[in-house]
């Protein structure tokens, strides 16, 4: 078989909280499935902050971060792409007039306000180490180093507030209507995936992804076989060439093992 690169969403599709953490036994086919030569991927909307050591411990040979905003192989950063400094500031003033919750992540950290108390529990909540979390810094200079953010809103007064604010912005709502990720309109996780197929001169009908959530779309439309997860949502399943299991039933493991011949 031809050497294959696949790319795997987190949320959702390796992680969700039922499980506490990443199954061995998807733990364990990604590995296998790497010691056949195939290359794994991450393609999250997480940053870096954000991948937690039960992850990292797989050892990816690389990751598509931040929607795309952040490129790694082979623990080196290929590309690193900020959001417009103005339109930022721009967009934190409007937040703070309503006292809207919100949290900055660069290429290393995520900075946030220690009264962020809804952000801080969520968070606590999602398979993130909260060590990667700064709580004294200079705003100014992290919006410099900034990749994308994301808010927190109590109510729907609150959410139709934020979306009049992201005008110069991309974002996606998560379904509990509360926490909103923010990013740059030009990057996502298909040109991130299309910036390492580049560089590793790999095809575009070589690349697989798993994935279930609204920014898995436009991956979803790049890759050469795309995997819906069983719990995915809609828009998803209707873009998928296959639907494996859910989450929660190791779909992933189940499909490498089907795909590789795992043991």
């Amino acid at each position: 078989m031809e050497r294959k690169i696949i790319f795997f969403d987190v949320d959702g599709t390796l992680y969700t909280p039922e499980l506490g953490g990443i199954s061995k036994n998807v733990k364990n086919a990604i590995r296998q499935t790497r010691s056949q030569g195939h290359l794994c991927f991450i393609s999250s909307g997480r940053p870096t902050a954000f991948i937690a050591e039960n992850v990292k411990e797989i050892e990816f040979d690389g990751y598509v971060l931040a929607n795309g905003a952040h490129i790694q192989f082979g623990n080196k950063d290929l590309r690193i792409s900020y959001l417009n400094y103005d339109n930022l500031k721009e967009l934190i003033e409007k937040l703070k007039i309503k006292g809207i919750e919100y949290v900055l992540q660069t290429p290393t950290y995520a900075y946030i306000d220690r009264k962020c108390i809804n952000l801080i529990s969520f968070f606590s909540k999602c398979n993130i180490d909260l060590c990667n979390f700064c709580y004294e810094f200079n705003e100014d200079d992290i919006m410099h180093q900034t990749l994308k953010i994301e808010v927190w809103v109590h109510n729907d007064e609150e959410l139709k507030y934020a979306q009049t604010c992201f005008g110069n912005f991309a974002y996606e709502v998560h379904p509990d209507n509360h926490s909103i990720e923010v990013y740059a309109k030009d990057v996502s996780k298909a040109t991130g995936i299309l910036d390492v197929l580049n560089l590793l001169d790999m095809s575009v009908q070589d690349s697989i992804c798993f994935g279930d959530g609204p920014n898995d779309v436009e991956m979803f439309e790049t890759v050469g076989y795309s995997i819906a997860m069983g719990n995915a949502i809609d828009v998803i399943k209707d873009r998928a060439d296959e639907i494996c299991l859910s989450v929660l039933q190791d779909g992933v493991a189940c499909k490498l093992k089907e795909l590789f011949d795992l043991k």
